[in-house]
Order: C-alpha cells, then structure tokens, then sequence
C-alpha cells in the first residue's frame, strides 16, 4: 500500500492535463485551440496553484490578443494580477505590442492592485514569520533533548540491477563476497571464450597452415592432423566456457532476485555506523 502513496502524491502535484494541452498548442501557434482549451477550463474554476493559474491566464490572455479580442485578452490579464500583481510580461518572450497592452491594463487597475499586492506581501511576510517561530522551537527542543540519537537511512535499490552480469545484483544486495566471486568468475570465461574464438579464427584462416592430402600428416584436408585436432580443443573450449559463463550469469540472476528487496531503511546511530538494519518490503516488480 505504501508503494502507492509517491504515485499519488505525484499525480495530485502533476499539472491538469487541459493545462498542458494547452502550452503545447500555444507553442505551435494554434490560438484558437488554445484559447479553446483553457475558457471552459478556468470557467470551473479548478484547483490550481498560483503558478499554474498565473500561467493559464497568461496564456488565455496572449492567445485572446492574438486572436484580436482586446476585451477578453483584458480579462485575462486582470484575472492574471488578481493571483500576481507584480507579475510582468518577458519583453524578450512577448511581442511589444502585447508588453504595452498588459502593462496599461495593469496601470489602469493599480488602485485595486496596491491593497491586494500589500495584503500578499503581508501574507508572505506572516509566513516567513511562521517559518522561523518553526525553526525557534525545533531548535530550542533539540537544545533541550540533544541531537538525534538516531537516522534512518533510506535506500532504494534498482530491480534492473538484478539481470546485469558480473555480480552486479549481488554487490546491490550488500554480498560483496559472492559478487566478487561471480565477477571473476564470469570475466575469467568471457576472456578465455573470446581468446578461443581468435584463436580458432587465426587458424582456421591461415592459409600457410593448410595442407592437401598429398603431403605427409594431411589425413583430413585442408588442415594438417595436428591442427584439426587443436582446432577442435579450441571448439570445445569455446562453447564449454560459454556454457559455463551462462550458468554463472544465470546463478547471478536467480540470486539476485531471490535476495531482492525494493528499499532498505538503515538506523544510524550517532557517531555514524550502523545500529541495525530494517528492511522494507514494498511491491516487487
């Protein structure tokens, strides 16, 4: 069930969808869509931060504009101040046309814009205010009782880790011993593999080393007796130690899924080591 509350949490703080919807035709020019999308949008008077509807009625005013209706491109402007009233247009972003559109239509509301910019500053500087009241008693209970006398260190581990080769899951999982084994071991069976097939390559190609069945210790043309049989320990070599590198990669895969946990919740004590382990359980893959 916790694994679910990020998720949420994220989709509560994710922009509207209209919203989004909107920026994209703005980017493209399509006013019209734009305007369109967000009208019926803020008539329902979402749930919006004051980013987000700072931004929705900037662009509903630009897009009015754009469209050439100055009435609504007015609206939107108003509305805009009423959630920002220092807000001003980017001269290098906006058309000067609009930048001087906005800036009259702020001039002319300034009287009901200077008691509503003094009531948010007023409200910005209670929260501050609050802010550090906070700060003053966490400090003064911490003075009180002493720092922490324990951190919980939360780590979450990386599923895909556990399909990489070379005791990559098993170093994750905190068995470095085991990891160290694997990754030798695997090195050790790629390097011997890749050693037999230029080896096997080198000879097979060589031309200088072929024989026909004329000359003496060409039983089996057009290698000699003694290189067949090298080459066939080379084939042998190479599929037994690919074989072999497979299984260890398989092994590491099994293991690192069978020891496998999402998050892992360390408690620190005070001078920094570990004083147990807890491990949590959240929703596999």
């Amino acid at each position: 069930m916790n694994a679910f509350i990020p998720l949420l949490l994220a989709l509560s703080l994710a922009a509207p969808p209209e919203l989004k919807r909107a920026k994209d035709r703005f980017e493209f020019g399509a006013w019209a869509d734009c305007a369109g999308t967000l009208q019926p949008f803020l008539a329902r008077e979402p749930l919006l931060s004051d980013d987000e509807a700072v931004e929705a009625w900037r662009l509903l005013g630009l897009c009015e504009y754009h469209l050439g209706d100055r009435a609504a491109a007015r609206t939107a402007f108003v509305n805009l101040l009423s959630f920002d009233p220092d807000y001003t247009l980017d001269p290098f972003l906006v058309p000067p046309p609009i930048v001087d559109f906005f800036d009259k239509v702020k001039r002319e509301h300034e009287p009901d814009l200077a008691p509503l910019r003094e009531r948010k500053r007023a409200m910005r500087e209670q929260q501050r205010l609050a802010e550090e009241a906070k700060r003053r008693l966490l400090a003064e209970e911490q003075a009180r009782n002493g720092p922490p006398t324990k951190v919980v260190k939360v780590q979450e581990r990386i599923y895909l880790l556990n399909w990489m080769p070379f005791g990559v899951g098993q170093y994750q999982n905190d068995e470095k011993s085991k990891g160290t084994a694997l990754a030798i071991g695997e090195f050790s069976l790629g390097i011997i593999n890749i050693a037999a097939i230029v080896a096997h390559g080198q000879i097979a190609d060589d031309r200088t080393r072929m024989c026909t069945s004329s000359q003496p210790n060409c039983t089996s043309p057009p290698y000699t007796s003694g290189d067949r049989k090298l080459l066939g320990r080379l084939e042998t070599v190479k599929y037994v130690s690919a074989g072999l590198f497979w299984v260890l990669y398989g092994y590491g895969v099994w293991d690192a899924h069978r020891h496998f946990v999402p998050v892992v919740e360390t408690e620190v004590g005070p001078g920094g080591e570990p004083s147990g382990v807890k491990i949590g359980l959240q929703g596999r893959f």
